[in-house]
This record gives structure tokens, C-alpha cells and sequence, in this order.
């Protein structure tokens, strides 16, 4: 028996699924949701995101002068931002206010490219100083940069719609993804698109690797899901619509999903 219930079926049978790092990942026995059986090391995670205080420090002295279009891997964001676009484009009706929020957005390379597009964005970030290249090359939308977990930004704009929200590589991340997805649902206009791309426990390298498989990260992944659980999980969270699809970049193994409001 786990220490926490799992959060998609609220069950708390759970099987030791794999010790690291003096953490313990448990696998649900109903679901198959894998998940960290305490989550008590915020410090450690945040840690784990900044790179450190040495690292963190060089970005906030350097950040206002980097140029945001020569940013390591640059044009391979750019092309796969590109590319979930082009996914986009075929489940949002064309709008004159477009409404976009990209949580975890990192560098900020699919707002780049929203912004391209004609979209209005904004922006979840919890390590400031990455989005300072951001800033320096779309000062427009500085002030729709919100800094911290999602859970902290929500209040600050729980008042907006979105026809589209992403968080790529992010819901594996959440401490609490039922309210945080129960949250975003809110943030979406009826018949908005919510898309994910996260870890997959069904791939193969998952079932080849067992604790080498580089998605096991307990001071980063908190929850990592499949499609059937994720399914669960949208449908207990109010989405109407639920598809999965092969993940825009493969990593350590992904997949995608999109969620209609």
C-alpha cells in the first residue's frame, strides 16, 4: 500500500515500482499510473529545474542580452513549433481573437510562433530568467509573462479563455495534476483545445529499461501516466474529448494528447 491514493482512480493499492535516488516510485495496481510516493521535496525540485544557484545566477546576468532568435537549438524548436501549429490548425476554428496560454513554455518558442500566427499569448514559467531572450525580442507581451508554478498563476488569470492551452513536457511535473488540469479546463473557451505531450509508461523503453528509463527523474516526475489512465483522468476533470497521437518529439519515450473542452 502506497502513502498517497492515486490521484486518476483515487485507489491506494500501488506496487513498489523502482527506488532512486532514495525516492520511491509506486506503480497503481488498478490504473498503472506510476507515481512518486511522497512528494514532499519542493526545494530539491526547484533545484533540479534552476540548474542551481550558479547556473541560475549566469542566466540573470546574461539573459537581457541574449538574442532571442540565437538560442541554442533554435531552428529545430522553431520546425517543431511549427509543427504543432499545423496540428492545431485543424482542431480550432479560425477566430479574430485568438487566445493562447503555453504553461512551462521554457524558452518560449511555440509563443514565437503563435505570435507569428496572429495569436494573443501568454505564458507559465517557473524559472524566470529563461524567459528574459523572450522578452528582449517580444516586448508586446512581457506583461503576459507569469512567473512560479501553474498553481500560483492560476488566481492571476482564472478570469481569462483560451482557445488553446499546451503544456509540453509539463503535466508529469504537476504536484497536483487533478486540480491543475481541472483548473485549465476553466481557463478554456467551450470547445477549446488543451494539448500534452508527457512520458509514456506503455512504451517500450519504459518496459526495456525498468529504472533506467531516463523519465524517471524523482526530483522532476511526479506522475507519469499512459494514454488509458490519462483518458481517466480527462474525463474526471470535465473534458469532453479526448484523443491521443504519437508525440511531436520522441525523447525518452512520449506521447501526445489533446483534450476538447
Amino acid at each position: 500500500m502506497s502513502k498517497r491514493k492515486c490521484v486518476v482512480c483515487e485507489s491506494s493499492e500501488a506496487a513498489d515500482f523502482c527506488l532512486l535516488e532514495g525516492h520511491k516510485y509506486v506503480m497503481c495496481t488498478k490504473c498503472g499510473l506510476v507515481y512518486l510516493d511522497d512528494v514532499s521535496h519542493t526545494q530539491e525540485m526547484y533545484v533540479a529545474y534552476s540548474g542551481g544557484w550558479l547556473k541560475s545566477w549566469r542566466r540573470r546576468i546574461t539573459g537581457p542580452f541574449r538574442n532571442f532568435y540565437k538560442s541554442k537549438n533554435y531552428s529545430s524548436s522553431k520546425e517543431r513549433s511549427s509543427h504543432i501549429f499545423k496540428y492545431v490548425d485543424e482542431y480550432i476554428q479560425k477566430s479574430d481573437v485568438k487566445q493562447y496560454l503555453d504553461i512551462g513554455c521554457n524558452k518560449g518558442f511555440l509563443l514565437a510562433e503563435g505570435i507569428d500566427r496572429g495569436w494573443n499569448v501568454y505564458r507559465v514559467e517557473l524559472i524566470e530568467e529563461v524567459t528574459y531572450p523572450f522578452q528582449n525580442a517580444f516586448k508586446k507581451f512581457k506583461n503576459n509573462i507569469l512567473t512560479g508554478k501553474f498553481e500560483d498563476a492560476y488566481p492571476k488569470i482564472k478570469d481569462k479563455q483560451f482557445e488553446l492551452i499546451t503544456a509540453i513536457d509539463v503535466i508529469e511535473h504537476f504536484e497536483d495534476p487533478v486540480t491543475d488540469i481541472r483548473n485549465i479546463f476553466s481557463l478554456l473557451k467551450p470547445g477549446g483545445i488543451f494539448i500534452i505531450q508527457t512520458p509514456d509508461t506503455a512504451c517500450s523503453k519504459m518496459a526495456n529499461d525498468k529504472c533506467g528509463w531516463l523519465a524517471l527523474k524523482p526530483d522532476e516526475h511526479l506522475h507519469l501516466f499512459k494514454s488509458d489512465n490519462l483518458k481517466i483522468l480527462a474525463e474526471k476533470t470535465g473534458f469532453s474529448e479526448y484523443t491521443a497521437f504519437d508525440a511531436f518529439e520522441e525523447a525518452d519515450g512520449n506521447f501526445c494528447a489533446l483534450m476538447r473542452k
